[in-house]
């Protein structure tokens, strides 16, 4: 048992990102899990006479809170943005604090986002593919049938962000035309913003980079899908759930937008067994005969593709 005055930490899911560093003068005593598995039992058993916990994705939860393993618990720090693996509530209830990080890999994944956005865009996947494939551009003389045309520069692209991050400043530093917009509940509008409803209506790029909550599941669904233009792309770099994946599809082969790319999923880890997204890019090859059969004006990307 560690002496009594250090503060005893837990490190959850050590294998996301390098451990933190402490200060030497700092009394504590650490302890790393490279992996939890995320059911209460075993999350409770590494909880015990422990301080503070630190996770990236492994749940508290309020049973877990409930546990007598995890009555010490004072600090929930996670190492990422978002907290939607963590129950709030539970914790204010408990007197427990949870600290985040606001600025984590803001950079790194507004350039991912700028990846999955060129990969869509150009069918940079499909071609690809259809090279590595076959003959097909020999026997054709051309692939255009999979491209509807020459694609949009940056300069014709109108950009809208629901969310936050660094994506702005790269877009517009591309001749994007940007646009910010509001929370989907209000009514009124900041001077910076425009209204939700606007930047589906309008935008030809839509990146969502805001945290799963509450009001935030299913944000993008089947109302809000069709509002959007029919060339306009979807692309998805906060957190599963914040679009109705079903809905997404169903808009996909209805040809109400051109494409949809994603690093986030509903369920994961994700496969084609348990993910909507994931089955479709599957069915279709990454070569455009999902498109083919449904509508000439469809795409669906994920990015594991891309990976």
């Amino acid at each position: 048992m560690p002496p009594s005055n250090q503060i005893n930490i837990v490190r959850l899911d050590g294998w996301v990102c390098p451990p933190p560093i402490f200060s030497p003068s700092f009394e504590h005593n650490y302890v790393t899990y490279d992996r939890t598995e995320p059911t209460t039992e075993s999350i409770a058993s590494r909880l015990k006479n422990m301080d503070v916990a630190i996770t990236t994705r492994v749940p508290i939860t309020a049973e877990l809170l409930r546990r007598p393993e995890s009555q010490k618990l004072k600090l929930v720090a996670v190492l990422a943005i978002g907290t939607d693996m963590v129950d709030l509530k539970a914790c204010r209830e408990r007197g427990v604090e949870v600290r985040n990080v606001p600025a984590a890999s803001v950079e790194a994944v507004a350039e991912h986002a700028l990846g999955l956005f060129f990969a869509l865009r150009r069918g940079i996947v499909r071609m690809h593919n259809i090279m590595i494939e076959g003959t097909e551009w020999v026997d054709k003389g051309n692939l255009t049938s999979y491209f509807g045309g020459l694609p949009p520069t940056c300069k014709e692209e109108v950009v809208g962000i629901i969310g936050v991050g660094e994506l702005a400043n790269l877009t517009r530093a591309l001749g994007m035309t940007v646009h910010l917009s509001e929370q989907k509940s209000l009514t009124s509008i900041r001077l910076d913003r425009l209204p939700f409803t606007k930047i589906l209506e309008t935008c030809t790029v839509i990146f969502l980079t805001l945290p799963l909550t509450p009001t935030t599941i299913n944000l993008i669904s089947t109302e809000e899908l069709n509002l959007m233009r029919k060339d306009a792309l979807l692309i998805n770099v906060a957190r599963g759930g914040i679009m109705d994946e079903e809905a997404v599809v169903k808009a996909l082969k209805e040809g109400k937008i051109r494409g949809v790319a994603s690093d986030v999923f509903l369920e994961e880890p994700a496969s084609f067994e348990n993910n909507i997204l994931v089955k479709t890019a599957r069915e279709d090859g990454g070569r455009g005969r999902f498109e083919k059969k449904v509508s000439s004006e469809s795409t669906c990307c994920v990015s594991m593709i891309l990976l």
